[in-house]
Order: C-alpha cells, then structure tokens, then sequence
C-alpha cells in the first residue's frame, strides 16, 4: 500500500522530506557504511537538491544516481545530471559520487548494457531511496505509455535483466534513458513526490485502475514489496 503524506503548503513538504531523506542517508551509513540514492529530475527537486546539500552528513560514503535522463548533453539545461550537479553537489554535499547515465554513444538504446553494467558494480543494491515523479500521463522515471509497446515493455519487463531501457516517448522532444521496473523496486524505500491538484487527480486515477501499461506509475503504487511515500502538497516550494 501507498502511504499518503500530504502538506498544506510546498515549503512544508520540503522540510519533511529533507529530514526523512536524511534520516534514511544517515542509518544507512550507520549500518551498512555507505547508502545509495536515485534521485529526480522536474521542478520540485532543484529547491530538495539545494536544500538537501546544507545537511552536515558524510556525504563521501553517499553514492547517487538518477531514475531517468534525457539523452542530451551534459551542459544542456534539460539534462538531469546537470540539474544533480549544479543544486546537489555544492555544499556539504560536494564529496557525493555520482553514477551517470549518460555515455558518449549517439544513442540511449546503444549505451543499455553498459549502463546495466555501471549500475551494476558502482551502487550498492537495494538503493537504499529511489525519489520519483509522476506525469499527469501517469509515467514515472522514463516509463511513458506514450512509448512504443516494445520500449515500455522492455523498461517494466526487461528480458536480460537490464536496469536501464531507452525510450522515445511521443510527448518528449528527445530520447531518453530510464532505470527500469525491476531495478526500481529493488529499493528499500520509494518516495513519489508530487505537486498541484492536477496530480493528485493522476495519483487518483492510478492508484485505482488496474492497466499497468496504460498508467506505468500504477506498477510501483500497487505492489507491496517495498514502501511507497506519495508526497503531494497543493504548491511547489517557494524557497
């Protein structure tokens, strides 16, 4: 079951879920002596990035990876990892590694087994957080319905065991590259995070339909292996 957490306003929701991330970073480092994260790409994580870099944690036994990217170049403004880099790794947070996505083939189909492969042997499994966001079309990560059946069947059931799949949505203007259902859930702990009414009305819609690949979020709000947070507040943050 999804556990729904809901706040009045977006400064709220931030508050609570840097302490909760931090929390979960700071056990994991206790217990295990390292933790492993997926982070988001959109609006609301660049002000939990910025945030979430001031926390006095050691940062150096923290490895973080992204759910999806666009494939893009690194210096392009719609590219996540530049969006990790620029808002997370400054501050405390500057001796974070980081496991990219990206790799200089031309292509996100081309670069899936050596992406399975870095995931693989540079983060430590299960992740011990996967941050997550959901499209008013009901996608998360790169899992788009939009997708071709072959790609959207390849990210929710690889056939190989990859933990990456490409994907050419119809609704994005570039390819793009996303850690797939399996790789997903092989976490400790999920964290949805969304904003506005307009998403609680996808969430709504998802949470109650049964169509895996008509809605892919319903994948991860539906099973029962591994704890799901819906973070939803009326507004974004305004810090």
């Amino acid at each position: 079951m999804t556990n729904e957490r809901t706040f009045k306003s977006g400064d709220e929701m931030l508050a609570a879920m840097v302490k909760e991330t931090v929390d979960r970073l700071e056990f994991a480092i206790a217990t295990r002596g390292h933790a492993s994260i997926a982070v988001a790409g959109g609006r609301f994580p660049k002000p939990l990035f910025q945030t979430l870099s001031k926390a006095r944690l050691d940062w150096s036994k923290v490895i973080v990876t992204l759910g999806d990217d666009r494939w893009v170049g690194l210096d392009d403004d719609q590219s996540n990892e530049k969006l990790v880099r620029d808002n997370l790794f400054i501050n405390e947070a500057q001796n974070a590694r980081f496991v990219s996505l990206k790799t200089s083939d031309s292509s996100p189909e081309d670069a899936v087994e050596t992406v399975s492969s870095r995931l693989r042997t540079e983060m430590h499994w299960p992740l011990d957080i996967v941050f997550l966001g959901m499209g008013d079309d009901g996608h998360t990560a790169s899992l788009f319905p939009s997708s071709t059946p072959e790609a959207l069947s390849n990210g929710l059931y690889p056939k190989h065991g990859e933990l990456v799949a490409a994907a050419r949505p119809t609704v994005s203007p570039v390819p793009r590259i996303s850690m797939t259902l399996p790789a997903i859930l092989n976490a400790r702990y999920i964290a949805i995070h969304i904003t506005g009414q307009s998403k609680w009305s996808t969430f709504e819609t998802a949470k109650n339909g049964t169509e895996i690949e008509e809605m892919p979020v319903r994948a991860i709000l539906q099973q029962t292996d591994v704890p799901v947070d819906l973070w939803w507040s009326a507004e974004n943050p305004k810090g």
